[in-house]
């Protein structure tokens, strides 16, 4: 099996993508936790935080 060297360019597409897709999960996940939140609570959330 050989391996194929990734260009700089082809990197930082995957990259890219990758930043693309946490961005879309992280906002998904903010949305549902701040209803739920909203829900037990009957309060607004403040913070929320993401490594």
């Amino acid at each position: 099996m050989e391996t194929k060297k990734l260009t700089r360019e082809e990197a930082l597409r995957r990259f890219q993508a990758s930043l693309e897709k946490k961005k879309a999960f992280v906002a998904e996940l903010e949305k549902s936790m701040r209803d739920e939140y909203r829900k037990e609570t009957g309060k607004e959330a403040k913070y929320f935080s993401v490594l």
